[in-house]
């Protein structure tokens, strides 16, 4: 799992492509690198809690609480969903916001091994990697802030916490609501 979620880091840090590293991409890895235990357990704690549409109550308290304690603040319950929020860093523009997702689907409980077996039997579970979604993209918001904080980056960054992705499209909802508006550029992958 450790390896995965590095990985996956990388992965939407990075193009493919051979390129020179820059210094602003090697102080993103550094961050990655000094956060991967954090995001590690994150991750895994999300996994294990594997929290349906609208009662990602535990895993939307674990994603926002570590974007305020790395130093963005946090709009907690927004657009009618108490689990959606939104972590803010930096102020004027660009502004670049980051989706996260972090929901489970009922009835697919997997152990975390490539072979199938029930954690649970019958209970929910991450069949898209949502645990690592969320996760891994709240890690790149806090490597793009700790940019911004260096005087690397200019502008202000938005981690988007989704939530009931699976089931009601919960981003639409923000999406209705305006909160999207003033973004320049939306980072997302799955």
């Amino acid at each position: 799992m450790r390896k995965l979620i590095f990985g996956v880091l990388l992965v939407f840090t990075f193009s493919a492509s051979a390129q020179k590293i820059s210094n602003n991409k090697k102080a993103i890895i550094q961050s990655i690198e000094k956060h991967n235990a954090e995001l590690i357990a994150i991750s895994d704690s999300v996994w294990a809690l594997a929290e349906t549409a609208f009662n990602e109550k535990q895993s939307s308290m674990i994603l926002a609480d570590y974007a305020e304690k790395n130093g963005f603040s946090v709009e907690r319950g927004v657009s009618g969903m108490p689990t959606a929020f939104i972590a803010t860093y930096g102020s004027g523009k660009p502004v670049i916001s980051i989706l996260g997702e972090f929901d489970a689907l009922p009835g697919i409980s997997q152990k975390a091994q490539p072979t199938k077996e029930a954690l649970n039997e019958g209970a929910a579970g991450h069949g898209c990697g949502h645990n690592l979604f969320g996760t891994a993209s709240l890690g790149a918001a806090v490597a793009v802030k700790e940019l911004m904080e260096q005087g690397k980056l200019k502008g202000t960054i938005k981690f988007f916490g989704t939530p009931a992705e699976e089931k009601y499209f919960g981003k639409v909802w923000m999406v209705r609501d305006g909160l999207w508006d003033d973004v320049d550029v939306n980072l997302s992958w799955h």
